[in-house]
């Protein structure tokens, strides 16, 4: 992978007051999905927090913006995607080991979330969060019905982990997780 030499940028999109307001409205999903990756994914959850604690110091940033104070998520991005088929793809930015957090939202009654990959079809239902390493697995929705459908994709991208210097996870293995479950 070709290592990023130039400082980030905050997106256009997250520089608007919209995202602002939306980052606020969701505050509690953000404190969920983080709670999600921490217990499933803990070295990732750690990469993810000291990569934003990084980008939040400013020194690594073209420029500081204020809506970085509302980001709380460990994800160095997301995608909000409504009422869309989502074809299949594998995420090229993210590492190996990286896993995408997909949440289900909407009205919609009735929804696939296809990995072809493994052979399986998973029931996609509002109110659903997937993990898949996006950059390993296929995956993608080809069709929904009954109502509205929204996904939230959160996502780490590689190059922005790479530049920052942080370490990329192990493979999750079963005793790691049983490990970190019963720690008191």
């Amino acid at each position: 992978m070709k290592q990023l030499t130039d400082l980030l940028y905050v997106s256009t999109d997250l520089r608007s007051e919209a995202a602002r307001d939306f980052l606020q409205f969701g505050d509690s999903l953000i404190v969920l999905t983080n709670a999600i990756t921490a217990l499933v994914a803990p070295q990732q959850y750690d990469a993810g927090l000291a990569a934003m604690q990084q980008i939040k110091q400013g020194e690594e940033l073209d420029r500081f913006h204020d809506n970085l104070n509302c980001w709380y998520s460990i994800f160095s991005g997301f995608s909000l995607i409504v009422n869309r088929k989502t074809p299949f793809h594998r995420d090229p930015g993210a590492s190996a080991t990286y896993f995408d957090l997909l949440i289900s939202g909407g009205t919609h009654s009735d929804c696939r979330l296809e990995l072809p990959d493994l052979g399986t079809t998973l029931s996609y239902a509002p109110g659903t969060g997937v993990l898949v390493t996006g950059r390993v697995v296929r995956h993608g929705v080809s069709s929904w019905s009954g109502g509205e459908r929204i996904c939230l994709a959160h996502f780490m991208k590689d190059a922005v982990h790479d530049r920052l210097g942080q370490p990329r996870p192990g493979w999750m293995k079963l005793d790691d997780f049983l490990e970190t479950a019963f720690v008191a």
